[in-house]
């Protein structure tokens, strides 16, 4: 499954946050670039006419002036300060081999990029310098290590986080008609085809895809009632028409279980074979990585608030 481009731009952004160790089969912690500069002491970010542009001047100027790109990067920062967390508390590492493959990728990447767009006589090794002031080896391993570490640890947070409890696999028909939804679950009990009839009935943007959801895990719904009802059916089983409120509109939900996958058991470190398999069999999706973005900052109470101290609710899907 190839990763959405906006779950690529947040897994991907390099916020150089401190990284956890690992063991003797995974990465040593990598160091962070420009880690050693005092923090005591917040300098300029700029000194225009002699006049000193401040830290806060440029998070005001940017939040006024591009409201979303500000409440992207920030969530991003947020769900990494989680995603950071999470593997502490839960032994969650990356191995040493995957991190190296990463970084060797991500320069030949760097080297076709430049070729394509200057030629064969493009230097990497320059074009490194001019931006970073470092050699490549110093880039390598002070920039493109953490930022890289830093996406790699939060996929494996995800999917440990996702695997770790029950899921279920499901269709769904949503219908704003109560008489109609209680006539399809009597075709749908004598036989008719959930797919069908979602594909000709269904509200809901799954309608193309047959009513199909992805794997729904315990917590993920905003309906605690809905998930109730979806735990407890058997396979094969069908649940509705359940009355549900989305953001102020009464719906009608008919659901089918199509399958039901117990949780891993075990902490991450004695699974964490497994954990890498299962991630080379199918990298995190934007919608995996979604849901688990809206279950953790509801479970930590996160909150956003502009530059200006006032509470603040980013674009939706930041």
């Amino acid at each position: 499954m190839r990763r959405s481009p906006t779950l690529r731009v947040l897994l991907a952004v390099c916020l150089l946050l401190p990284l956890v160790a690992c063991s003797s089969q995974q990465e040593d912690a990598v160091a962070t670039f420009g880690n050693d500069r005092g923090a005591d002491k917040p300098g300029p970010v700029a000194v225009v006419d002699g006049k000193r542009l401040s830290k806060a001047e440029l998070a005001d100027w940017w939040f006024d002036r591009y409201p979303e790109e500000y409440g992207r990067t920030l969530g991003a920062l947020v769900d990494e300060r989680l995603a950071i967390r999470a593997a502490h508390a839960q032994g969650i590492r990356v191995p040493r081999a995957v991190l190296e493959k990463a970084v060797a990728a991500e320069v030949e990447a760097r080297r076709k990029q430049l070729s394509s767009l200057y030629g064969k006589e493009a230097d990497l090794a320059a074009e490194v310098r001019r931006a970073y002031g470092v050699d490549v080896e110093a880039w390598r391993t002070r920039v493109l290590a953490p930022r890289l570490h830093a996406r790699l640890l939060m996929e494996r947070v995800i999917r440990w986080d996702t695997r770790r409890r029950e899921r279920v696999h499901a269709r769904v028909i949503v219908l704003t008609n109560e008489t109609r939804a209680q006539d399809l679950i009597g075709r749908l009990r004598k036989g008719a085809d959930f797919s069908l009839l979602a594909a000709r009935e269904s509200l809901d943007p799954s309608g193309k895809r047959g009513g199909d959801l992805p794997w729904i895990g315990r917590g993920d719904l905003a309906f605690p009632g809905v998930e109730e009802r979806l735990f407890s059916a058997q396979a094969g089983g069908l649940v509705g028409p359940l009355r549900v409120n989305v953001e102020g509109r009464e719906q009608f939900h008919v659901y089918k279980v199509i399958q039901r996958r117990p949780p891993w058991t075990g902490t991450a470190d004695a699974n964490w074979q497994r954990l890498e398999k299962d991630l080379a069999d199918r990298p995190v999706g934007q919608g995996e990585f979604e849901r688990w973005r809206a279950r953790t900052r509801r479970d930590a109470g996160v909150r956003f608030y502009r530059p200006d101290g006032r509470v603040w609710q980013p674009p939706a899907g930041r």
